[in-house]
């Protein structure tokens, strides 16, 4: 089953002119995400991006067998060499309308993945999730962010930066395979 991102996706991005930054603004209505920090001439900035999935059309006693959410790197950019890595969180609730009091709503650590590790500009790559983490009688949230959101300030861009539900055929997408009681695997010998 495949489940595509619907445009409640975005980001929430923190800025000051001092590191760590504090003020927060978010953003729904991008053909872009990110996660990661930067440095530009004035300001320090601090991206989060927020991920909604309606699960509720996985049937209540299937038994889900694996969970791969899927994204499409934009751009990346390791100006200081942090090699950020994507952590990405689990929401326990569902923050509807995304907004900045949604930032930290991420509840549980269920997948990171090491800068290095991702492909290229323009490639796909997925992310392994939890079984037990995909709410089946409604939606399933999650919460992107980077390892170094303390710690030494960045100079440059250190971002990564996928598509959203808004890039028609690049969207984020969850790939869900179950199971139904009763069913007959057929097994090629």
């Amino acid at each position: 089953m495949i489940i595509k991102q619907g445009t409640e996706d975005g980001l929430i991005k923190r800025y000051s002119s001092s590191w760590p930054p504090g003020s927060s603004s978010a953003v729904t209505d991008t053909n872009y995400l990110i996660w990661g920090c930067n440095k530009d001439a004035t300001s320090y900035y601090i991206y989060r991006t927020y991920l909604r999935f309606n699960t509720s059309n996985i049937p209540a006693n299937a038994t889900i067998t694996s969970v791969k959410l899927w994204l499409k790197i934009r751009d990346k950019i390791n100006t200081d060499n942090f090699n950020v890595q994507l952590q990405l969180y689990r929401d326990t609730g569902d923050w509807g309308t995304l907004d900045t009091g949604d930032w930290g709503c991420g509840d549980i650590l269920v997948a990171t993945k090491n800068y290095v590790d991702l492909p290229a500009i323009g490639q796909w790559f997925s992310l392994d999730i939890p079984v037990d983490q995909i709410n089946k009688s409604g939606i399933t949230a999650f919460e992107i962010r980077s390892d170094h959101e303390s710690g030494t300030a960045p100079t440059g861009y250190n971002v990564v930066s996928p598509y959203t539900a808004e890039t028609s055929g690049s969207e984020p997408y969850l790939e869900i395979s179950y199971i139904l009681p009763g069913a007959i695997l057929l097994m090629q010998l």
